[in-house]
């Protein structure tokens, strides 16, 4: 899987366009991160990140916090990731796209595509 590049609002992913914040699992499955999502777009809730990391365990987590970098990750967030032994990665998206490509280990990722 290679993330082809990104701007305000979509992501292109293997040349297919995604124009929503998505999730990527472990597996390399992509899905619209607003199916069966709860809370505030702009927070990765503790909630969420179990919700990604259930299907399989990654070795390190990606956040593509948006374009301008606005999206949070509160501090409960980082103690839970943290606590099951997994690497948080947190940028703009734009950088993030880099270190998804760039990072060998198990991954997976969620991606805010706006602010």
């Amino acid at each position: 899987m290679l993330i082809n590049r990104t701007g305000f609002g979509w992501i292109e992913i293997d040349n297919r366009r995604y124009n929503s914040d998505i999730i990527i699992y472990t597996d390399g499955e992509i899905e619209a991160r607003y199916k069966d999502f709860k809370g505030d777009d702009h927070i990765i809730s503790k909630w969420e990140a179990e919700k990604v990391i259930k299907q399989d365990k990654p070795v390190v987590f990606i956040v593509g916090t948006g374009q301008a970098g606005v999206v949070s990750i509160p501090a409960e967030t980082k103690k839970f990731l943290s606590e099951q032994g997994i690497k948080l990665i947190a940028e703009p998206t734009p950088q993030a796209i880099q270190s998804f490509n760039n990072t060998k280990e198990k991954k997976c990722a969620i991606f805010h595509l706006t602010c």
